[in-house]
């Protein structure tokens, strides 16, 4: 009989666990703290923990799935007098993927509801390098545009960035 109320005690936190983190996003912000906040529609709120070096967050964004939300993260720059977005934090369902170009976040913004990511990176100061998407939940990188040539269909708002190459 122990051994039953275990798996009907985990089961209850395992399914607990789901329900709490499936629900929809009434309200994302970026506090104080430096650190996002999630709100949902059914109760509840969430902190993520902040990203090692980070001291602020910005463009935070909810995908079209109502689940999804994303922000970019700020850190100290040595070279600036102010901290610069180095990475994408895509957080659903209460796990986090970060994407991480290894160059400064221009813009970014979300795909097909969520499932995927664009961004726009590129040196602090100058003009982008490159265009990439990544898979939302793997943050794997499925394309990468340069800016020659035409883009694709998910980076053509950002076409007008790239130096006109001859």
């Amino acid at each position: 009989m122990p051994h039953l109320l275990v798996v009907f005690t985990s089961a209850l936190v395992v399914l607990g666990a789901r329900h709490s983190f499936g629900q929809d996003v009434s309200r994302a912000f970026c506090g104080q703290d430096g650190r996002a906040h999630v709100m949902y529609r059914q109760g509840g709120v969430r902190t993520p923990t902040a990203e090692p070096k980070q001291v602020g967050c910005e463009h935070i964004t909810a995908a079209a799935d109502g689940r999804t939300i994303g922000w970019s993260v700020l850190v100290e720059n040595c070279c600036t007098s102010y901290s610069i977005p180095t990475s994408v934090v895509v957080y659903c369902d209460g796990r986090r993927t970060i994407i991480s170009p290894g160059q400064m976040v221009w813009e970014w913004r979300f795909i097909d509801e969520g499932k995927r990511v664009a961004v726009l990176s590129g040196p602090v100061h100058g003009e982008p390098t490159v265009a990439s998407l990544y898979d939302a939940h793997s943050g794997k990188t499925i394309e990468m545009w340069a800016g020659e040539g035409t883009a694709p269909n998910w980076a053509t708002e950002w076409d007008h960035q790239f130096p006109k190459r001859h």
